[in-house]
């Protein structure tokens, strides 16, 4: 199955890609694990793609499943008996190897300014989050501040070779989620595809997926085009 469309090869319908802010929804007043829930139900997709590794779904376990999927999305989706995808990837020795090394990073010195700059940013947009809900999450403003946020982050680590990994299995691991989820985009043309990935996938998917030439909805086109 190829991962690349173009609008002469496929009619695609609508995509959306819905930021979860994982374990910082049980601190949200407004964006919260219901929260999650609710928004499914407005949006009424025909399609899931949700952060988890196929291989969980199939088993049914659910394994590595963010709990604001697992609990508030995904099951109102079994229910309405429509296509659930894990497009997520992961390799545990690569895995290990990246949680290391980020582990590393945050207590060098040489990157003490740097890392106060990135956690500042962090403490920041957790207090965003605490207070604001969906839309203003879901913004355009906010993707483009994680992507700046990311970027200067990976511009830092790849000035040193030791931490260059870091870069290079994040980008391996949005490259494989692009992938599988052009493939299900192939496969369910003209259908509503809801993408629920942890925000800091977000960006980089809606980046990408515009690139190929697929109109993703924005939280305002969502709104107006699902909500139900």
């Amino acid at each position: 199955m190829t991962s690349t469309l173009t609008e002469s090869s496929t009619n695609i319908g609508s995509i959306f890609v819905v930021g979860g802010i994982h374990q910082h929804h049980q601190y949200a007043k407004k964006y919260t694990y219901k929260r999650m829930g609710e928004i499914y139900h407005h949006l009424k997709p025909d399609v899931l793609c949700v952060e988890i590794e196929q291989k969980y779904l199939d088993d049914g376990s659910d394994h590595g499943m963010p709990y604001d999927f697992l609990k508030f999305m995904v099951p109102q989706a079994r229910k309405d008996s429509i296509p659930i995808f894990g497009i997520d990837w992961w390799d545990s020795e690569k895995g290990k190897k990246w949680q290391q090394l980020q582990q590393k990073a945050s207590e060098d010195p040489a990157l003490s300014v740097e890392n106060k700059l990135v956690n500042g940013m962090f403490e920041m947009l957790n207090e965003y989050f605490q207070e604001k809900d969906f839309e203003e999450i879901n913004s355009s403003l906010i993707s483009d501040l994680w992507a700046a946020k990311n970027n200067f982050k990976y511009s830092v680590f790849q000035k040193y070779t030791k931490y260059r990994f870091i870069v290079e299995y994040e980008n391996e691991r949005n490259k494989h989620m692009l992938k599988y989820i052009m493939q299900v985009i192939e496969s369910y043309q003209e259908k509503r595809i809801l993408v629920a990935v942890g925000i800091d996938h977000k960006y980089y998917i809606e980046q990408r997926l515009r690139e190929q030439g697929i109109h993703v909805l924005n939280v305002k086109e969502v709104i107006n085009e699902w909500w139900t």
